[in-house]
């Protein structure tokens, strides 16, 4: 196996770990203190820069007929009423545009649209709902109207908008025919014939309810950008999310960050031991406040795709904390006779060369997908990028000492499940004659003609002699 650490070097890096420990405290509090500080801050007033998935908005994509500068398309956007777009590029002729928008009509064309009903119609009116996407309007009256009296309420507010087109019964039709003839049928319906609608999908005659149509988000930018730039702009996809949704998914999103770390604490507590548990989540929350941090120092956009690079991190963290834990375990049998800080510090250093191999070959595709990816991508490698360098320097420096200062701090609390760590007294001695004859066979080779496996069998037996030789079932008492 290539390495690029040869086996046998020795970084005393425990002896670092107080100074580690002041620099990663440093650190997390410096984030704590810029997520404080953005709320206070004018133009910012959240923790963090939230995006479209967290806020609610919309997002567009659009293909033009020719290449258009994205500053002149911001300039575009604003003439329209969308002053807070930004503009990614997509390919040659594209562009990603997002905006906080919901609606395609204002605040202040929703209260003229409802004035306007209301001189008109005053106690006749019922109520105004308009649709989230501002794209219709349901209007509902005590009594039937007339319909072709809508268009000239728009047209005056000059709002684009379908009235929707009455269809009458089969009876008021049949009542009108035979007036026109000349004819005096009977009618008996409270409301006039000419009022008698039927019911079609933008008209409930039973609600007296009524759909009108307006002008949709893709619309208006389609029109008002073909008339600022004097291009064609297709709209391939829009993606619309309410406010509501946007703070469910926010809400969401912390829960899920949440119930990893309890499974994670859960499934260190059963996989190696209780004292093992807090130094990983201690770490993990390193990590992502860290990473966290930066995004809201340099106010980048937060959104789902940053919410899944976080649970990539704290997956991808776990996973170089467990390999160097593991390393310790087998350790703590092999090496009885050293004190745990030799034993974590010798660990360490045994699994250095798999750790930066790992590391910097995972973080080499993520600087990749940086250098050639651009929006929401670029963010997503960004926050692995830094999550990657945080996670191998806490796996190091923060997981493992942890496991030194909770058996020293804590370490009374987990004396039964130390004496777990090492197999009964009783099996040693079943083993031993059987141990014996394979042990004196391999006593004396070279290491050169042994596997991998017999030389780890012989420490292990080596360690086991050493237990049973000593006091207290545990090798005597291990120093701090």
């Amino acid at each position: 196996m290539f390495e690029i650490i040869k086996p046998g070097i020795n970084i005393n890096f425990m002896g670092s770990r107080r100074k580690a420990f002041l620099f990663s405290g440093t650190l997390v509090g410096l984030s704590l203190l810029i997520l404080i500080g953005n709320m206070f801050l004018p133009g910012r007033g959240s923790m963090l820069n939230y995006g479209l998935d967290f806020l609610g908005g919309t997002q567009i994509q659009l293909e033009f007929d020719r290449k258009v500068a994205p500053g002149d398309l911001r300039i575009a956007l604003e003439k329209i009423g969308y002053k807070d777009a930004s503009v990614s590029a997509m390919g040659k002729t594209g562009y990603l545009v997002s905006m906080r928008s919901f609606s395609s009509i204002t605040d202040d064309q929703r209260a003229a649209i409802e004035k306007s009903f209301m001189d008109k119609y005053k106690s006749e009116l019922f109520r105004i709902r308009f649709s989230a996407a501002g794209d219709h309007i349901k209007v509902r009256f005590h009594a039937p109207v007339k319909l072709d009296e809508f268009e000239a309420l728009f047209v005056a507010l000059n709002l684009k908008a379908r009235v929707p087109q009455a269809e009458l019964t089969p009876e008021a039709i049949d009542y009108i025919t035979r007036v026109g003839k000349g004819e005096t049928p009977k009618w008996d319906k409270p409301m006039p014939a000419e009022l008698d609608y039927a019911e079609t999908l933008t008209v409930s005659p039973k609600r007296n309810e009524y759909t009108i149509l307006l002008e949709s988000v893709s619309e208006k930018i389609e029109e008002g950008l073909f008339k600022a730039l004097g291009t064609k702009a297709s709209v391939l996809s829009v993606e619309s999310r309410g406010p509501q949704v946007g703070k469910r998914l926010r809400i969401q999103g912390i829960l899920s960050l949440l119930y990893a770390l309890g499974f994670i604490l859960l499934y260190i507590v059963l996989r190696f031991d209780l004292k093992f548990a807090p130094g990983a989540i201690v770490a993990l929350i390193h990590d992502v406040l860290i990473t966290v941090g930066i995004f809201a120092l340099f106010w980048r956009e937060f959104s789902l795709p940053i919410l899944a690079a976080l649970l990539t991190i704290v997956g991808y963290s776990l996973n170089d904390t467990i390999v160097v834990y593991d390393r310790i375990r087998e350790n703590i049998l092999k090496l009885r006779s050293h004190s745990l800080t030799k034993v974590v510090n010798t660990s360490i250093n045994e699994t250095l060369s798999r750790t930066i191999l790992t590391s910097a070959t995972t973080f080499f595709t993520v600087a990749a997908i940086f250098v050639v990816a651009d929006g929401v991508l670029r963010d997503f490698a960004l926050a692995m990028g830094i999550g990657i360098i945080v996670g191998t320097y806490s796996s190091i420096f923060v997981a493992s000492p942890m496991v030194i200062f909770v058996e020293n701090t804590f370490g009374r609390y987990f004396v039964a499940d130390s004496r777990q760590e090492a197999e009964p007294m009783d099996e040693d001695e079943e083993e031993e004659g059987d141990e014996g004859d394979d042990d004196d066979a391999n006593e004396g080779k070279p290491d050169e003609e042994l596997t991998e496996e017999e030389l780890k069998e012989r420490d292990l037996r080596k360690a086991k002699r050493l237990r049973r030789k000593s006091r207290g079932g545990r090798g005597g008492k291990r120093k701090g």
